[in-house]
Order: structure tokens, then sequence, then C-alpha cells
């Protein structure tokens, strides 16, 4: 059996509750499962933008590499944007009928990141423990104080991560995280006992969405279904792509439904990150 998993990162309210409801009707029209990871806390912080542009004004590190996708005033709209910015609200936690509402269509909700998404991108490699564990401790406090389920899964902000991340998600009973991405990666068990799931059905910038990332580059719908079923095509029965809500469910939901129809042609079955798990005991003979 082949499997997919769809993966969003919802890390602005309008990610959760603008592109969220229209992903969540998309997947139950092919009976289809997928797994929203769910920044609980705030989207921007005030300090870590103040200090970029600090940082960009005074040093214009030229060295660093200019990533290729749409900025957030771009996806939001300068309306939209400084809410976003000024309000600040919660992205999980103001909005527990949503969240319930993805539990019972039968998707996975797994946790990205802790009290705020750019704090962590910024600073998670320089954090102790102690301050890890805080940070995911307020996430999964959010969890049960909404009435969800604990969660299994675990995709850090940005793709950051480090050992001691791993040791706290481990510690935090998490079975399974995705922070990393390769063209050939496949489910590994790490030397902790963490099944590493990566990403590899990859845009050019592997950090970016695959379709938002080929948008920017000025691909055509068709070239980006072109390919994505190349790599689908590729050896292997796991696949993952990832891709934020906000964008692919406002504005490629026609290609993202077209997307979906070539994996069902293919004969994979679109599942949530943490059923696909489930079944590698099973179906799978890529782990040792």
């Amino acid at each position: 059996m082949k499997y997919i998993c769809f993966r969003f990162d919802v890390d602005t309210h309008l990610c959760l509750t603008k592109g969220t409801p229209n992903l969540i009707k998309l997947f139950s029209k092919f009976d289809a499962k997928c797994t929203f990871f769910i920044t609980m806390g705030r989207s921007f912080s005030y300090k870590v933008t103040v200090e970029k542009y600090i940082t960009k004004f005074f040093y214009n590190n030229s060295s660093q590499k200019d990533i290729q996708a749409y900025s957030i005033l771009h996806k939001l709209g300068y309306t939209n944007f400084f809410k976003a910015l000024l309000l600040n609200p919660k992205v999980g936690y103001n909005h527990k009928e949503l969240l319930q509402k993805i539990i019972l269509e039968g998707h996975e909700l797994g946790l990205h990141g802790g009290k705020n998404h750019a704090t962590w991108e910024r600073y998670l490699k320089k954090w102790y423990k102690k301050e890890i564990d805080i940070q995911i401790e307020y996430g999964l406090m959010c969890f049960e104080q909404l009435g969800l389920p604990k969660p299994q899964s675990f995709a850090s902000p940005c793709w950051q991560t480090s050992d001691v991340l791993n040791q706290s998600l481990l510690k935090h009973g998490f079975s399974i995280v995705a922070d990393t991405y390769s063209s050939n990666g496949f489910p590994y068990r790490d030397n902790i006992g963490l099944l590493q799931c990566p990403t590899n059905i990859l845009a050019k910038e592997p950090t970016v969405g695959f379709i938002e990332n080929l948008r920017v580059l000025g691909y055509t719908s068709k070239q980006i279904l072109h390919e994505f079923e190349r790599q689908l095509d590729r050896e292997g029965d796991y696949k993952m792509v990832f891709d934020h809500p906000f964008y692919v469910g406002i504005k490629e939901i026609e290609l993202l439904s077209e997307m979906l129809e070539i994996c069902v042609v293919k004969g994979y079955q679109v599942q949530s990150l943490e059923n696909i798990c489930k079944k590698i005991n099973e179906d799978f003979t890529h782990l040792s």
C-alpha cells in the first residue's frame, strides 16, 4: 500500500479561520485525511520584528539567502496583516470549535511550537531544556483545556530543531516528529525512539510550501502538477508534502484538488501522518 500525507502548518489566525475550513471541505470530497500542525500561541513577536529590522539595517548581511516565498503581507493583504500584527491573537487557543471539527472529521492535530511562533523560530537553538519544556507544556495545556486529544505528532516552526527539543518531546509523550526534509527520505526511528518523518515531496526551496514556492518561481498550474506527479512516482510507498492553509486553502484550492485526484489515480491512500505511522510496521519495509 502507498501512502501520502498532506501536511499543513497553521501559524496565523487566518490560516486557521479562512484556509482550514476550505481544506476540510475539499478533503471530505475525497474521503481523505490530513495533518494540521497547529500553533496554540501567537504568530508575531514585536521584539523579534525589531531585532530583525535592526540587524538588516545596520549589518545588511548580503550572504543571507533570499527565501523564495510570498511575504506575509502579500498573503494576508494590508487589512489582515495589520490586524494580525496589532491584535496578535492566539492562533489555535481561540478557536475551540474549529479545532474540534478537525478532529471530528478524522484529521490529525499536531503541535506546532509553543507560546509564540516567531520567538520559537529565532531563539529555539539558544534555549535550555527548561525553557523548551515550558514551551511544550504550554502547547499541551492548551490542547487539554480545549478538550482535544493529546497530540502524538510535532513539527517545529520554520524547521528549527535540536537534540534538546527531541528529548523534551519524548519526555512529554510525543512519538512522531516532522522536522526534516529530504527528497529520498523515509520514516525512521532515531536513537531515542522517536519516529522521524521527513517531508519528501519538495519545492525548489524545501522550507517553503510546495505550491507557494513554485508559484513564486513562476510555475504554471500544469508545471506544478507535473512536478508533483514526477516526485510522487519516485521509488517508495511513503510521501509527504507541505504547505500553509491560508495560501493553498484560499488561492490554490482547485490546484490542490487536482493533486488529490492524481494521488487517487496512482493508488495512494491520503492519510494523516499519525495514521500512516500506525501502518508503518504493517506495510513498510524501509524501517530497520
